[in-house]
């Protein structure tokens, strides 16, 4: 994975260090959410010699550059997720979990009027459930 991380990194003109390695090695090995609490619990987990301080620069570092997608959910829990791809969210506040939903599961039947001189960039449901 290192090799594939360096890349990742490199052709987002993102410096390679090894604790930038550690933690991309981490985050992108498959679609998903996580805070940077939870990253932080990781690294510690693994044994890695990171500071939360480098944990939280780094990923805003990743979001800067256009590989994360932060979600701030304004109860003081941001997630990072690393599918960039369009999709809407299911947030379970009993559990503190947020999980995809594809575009294809929700569908608009209309849009508010927008100003004439913006344009739409992209839509995103967020969904709060919580459980009985």
């Amino acid at each position: 994975m290192k090799n594939k991380s360096k890349e990742l990194l490199t052709k987002n003109d993102i410096n390679p260090t090894k604790q930038r390695l550690d933690i991309a090695d981490i985050i992108f090995t498959k679609d998903q959410h996580f805070t940077a609490l939870e990253l932080i619990d990781k690294v510690k987990n693994l044994g890695l010699p990171i500071s939360q301080a480098t944990v939280y620069n780094t990923l805003c570092l990743l979001e800067e550059k256009g590989l994360l997608k932060a979600i701030n959910l304004q109860n003081e829990h941001k997630f990072y997720d690393t599918n960039l791809d369009s999709h809407h969210h299911i947030y379970n506040t009993t559990s503190n979990t947020l999980t995809d939903l594809s575009n294809e599961k929700i569908s608009f039947s209309s849009f508010p009027d927008i100003p004439k001189h913006l344009d739409i960039e992209n839509t995103e449901v967020l969904i709060k459930v919580r459980n009985k």
